[in-house]
Order: structure tokens, then C-alpha cells, then sequence
């Protein structure tokens, strides 16, 4: 059977992002940028699964190989070397490679872009008919055409061999996070609505909706911890923004653990009300966006802030909203 490797790429600096940390630690609706790409590849349940690091560390979860850069500086395609490398000693016959920063390519891109007939020595992901190009396979036999130095990684190869090269088309996008207003653009469209049933809890002075209020179960039967999503276009930017500079950490540290505490479970009472009472299936879990303790997404709680929950941080990002006005 072929040994099909994964790898993400995640060891560039990221100075082109102007946010209070590295773009691939920014929050993005509950979570780090590389996480949600990381997600993708382990759903795509390819093995072995590598991860290149380089200018920060990321908390790794167990079974994915991690391999260090030391030379991250020096361009993409030292990464792609590690990569390589890596999948090499695991005698992988190809590897796919994605990106830490690309975080709306879904697992089924992974998998489309892998199960691509073995023939194809190349294959790339397109969206919309656009070259992403990645996530990228790469057959054995054309690892020792990569370049070695220099930002261009597999990209040079794919234009000068185009005879090898093959097109299949994904879901998702391919559009990376370069830049703060990137990281803003991706949340607007992962604010989208979510996939199940909703009632629309707060609308602006134009009617249109800012929070929507979610049944406790989406349509495939899988428990939905958010009660109230941000919907509202604008406040989704202005959180976002927020969020990107530090916003997270800085209310954990002034909003009182206590009341916290107290508004996570306010927020699991209010929605697990809502199962059926003789439901039996999996339930939500946690509080306020599914988390059990601390802040981790600014748009859960100010949604539930601005539906009339009593949530503390949800009044710290109105306030601090207010401010900048």
C-alpha cells in the first residue's frame, strides 16, 4: 500500500502581519490561524503527518512529526526541504504539502488533492478555477527537483514542468493570511451562518442581523456549544480587529475569573435548556463558545453581551469598541 505523507508548512516569520503576535498565533473565530489548517490535514486522516516549524512554537498535538527549521529565514523552500526530509525517512512514496497560513482550505481539499490517480506526478488544487496551488502532491520522483534555497518552494517547479502537472478542483479557498486585514476578511466569511437551525436574536437599525441564536443540535446531529453567534458584518471586522491585536489575553487578564466563571455557566444552563427533555444523544459542552474556563473567543461573548446575557467580557468588548469610536 502507498505511503501518502502530509506535511504543513508553519516556520516563516510572518512580518508582513501587523497584529499583537504572529499571524499563525492570531485568534480566528476561537482559535489560532494554524490550528484551523492543521485540522484540516488531521481530518483528512493521511499518515504520516508532518508539521515544519520555524520562527515560533506551536503546542503540538501527539503523533505528528514535527521538524525544526533552523533556516526558516532563508525562504519557503528550506522548509519544503525539511519536509522532504522528513517524508523521506518515513519511505513515503509522495507528500502533500499545505500551508499554516491558509486557514479555509477544508480536509476535503486534502483528501482531493491526494486521491488523485497516482499517475500524476503533480497535482494542484484549484478553486474557482484558480490555482491555489495548495495543497500541492508531490510524487518521490520529483522531490530532487525542488529547489533548495530561495521563497518560491514547489511553485517554480510547477510552472517549468507543466507536462507533469494536474489540475483538480476543491473546496474552500486558498486565500493566506499576510496581513492584519486578511486575518479581518477571513472572519467575515467564517461568520457565516451556521449549519443548523437559528432564529435571529438581535438586529441593527437597518433590520439586518447581528446575533443569531442556535439550536442546541445542527442538522447531522452533532451538539452546537455556540448559542449566540455574531452574524453582523461590522461587528464581526470591529472583533476581529480587536482580537488581532491582543484582545483575548487582555481580557482573561482584567476581566474577574470569578464572574467569568459564573457567565460560562449562565450561558450552558441557557442553552442546553433548549435539548429536548428526553433527547439522549451527545450534548454540548463547556460555556460560552464551548469553552469550560478562561476567554477564548471575543465574538461568542460579546454576541451573548448584546442578546442580554450577563457576560463580563462581553461588556469589557463594548466597552473597549466604545472607546475606539
Amino acid at each position: 500500500m502507498a505511503i501518502r505523507a502530509a506535511a504543513l508548512l508553519a516556520a516563516g516569520g510572518g512580518s508582513r502581519f501587523d497584529g499583537a503576535s504572529h499571524k499563525l498565533l492570531a485568534p480566528l473565530d476561537g482559535r489560532p490561524v494554524w490550528e484551523w489548517a492543521l485540522a484540516a490535514m488531521v481530518e483528512a486522516e493521511l499518515a504520516p503527518l508532518i508539521v515544519v516549524t520555524g520562527a515560533i512554537e506551536l503546542d503540538l498535538p501527539a503523533g505528528i512529526i514535527e521538524v525544526r527549521n533552523r533556516h526558516w529565514a532563508d525562504g519557503q523552500a528550506t522548509s519544503l526541504m525539511c519536509a522532504v526530509a522528513a517524508a523521506r525517512d518515513t519511505d513515503a512514496d509522495s507528500l502533500t504539502i499545505g500551508l499554516a497560513d491558509q486557514p479555509q482550505v477544508p480536509s476535503s481539499a486534502w483528501r482531493t488533492v491526494t486521491d488523485a490517480p497516482a499517475e500524476y506526478q503533480i497535482v494542484v488544487a484549484t478553486y474557482d478555477g484558480k490555482p491555489g496551488p495548495h495543497p500541492v502532491r508531490l510524487a518521490r520522483e520529483t522531490w530532487s527537483m525542488l529547489p533548495a534555497s530561495g521563497d518560491d518552494g514547489a511553485r517554480g517547479l510547477i510552472r517549468g514542468q507543466p507536462d507533469i502537472v494536474h489540475r483538480v478542483a476543491c473546496e474552500g479557498s486558498a486565500a493566506d493570511i499576510d496581513t492584519l486585514n486578511d486575518l479581518i476578511q477571513v472572519a467575515e466569511l467564517l461568520g457565516r451562518q451556521p449549519e443548523g437551525d437559528f432564529e435571529i436574536a438581535v438586529r441593527d437599525e437597518q433590520g439586518e442581523p447581528v446575533v443569531l441564536r442556535n439550536a442546541p443540535l445542527m442538522r447531522n446531529g452533532r451538539p452546537m456549544p455556540t448559542l449566540y453567534w455574531l452574524a453582523g458584518k461590522q461587528a464581526l471586522r470591529d472583533v476581529s480587529r480587536l482580537e488581532a491585536g491582543g484582545g483575548v489575553r487582555a481580557a482573561e487578564a482584567e476581566v474577574d475569573a470569578a464572574e467569568l466563571a459564573a457567565a460560562h455557566s449562565r450561558y450552558a444552563v441557557e442553552r442546553d435548556a433548549r435539548l429536548p427533555r428526553d433527547y439522549v444523544g451527545p450534548r454540548p459542552s463547556g460555556g460560552v463558545a464551548g469553552t469550560r474556563q478562561g476567554v477564548k473567543c471575543l465574538h461568542a461573548h460579546y454576541a451573548y453581551h448584546l442578546a442580554g446575557g450577563d457576560d463580563p467580557v462581553g461588556r469589557w468588548v463594548a466597552a473597549r469598541l466604545a472607546a475606539q469610536c
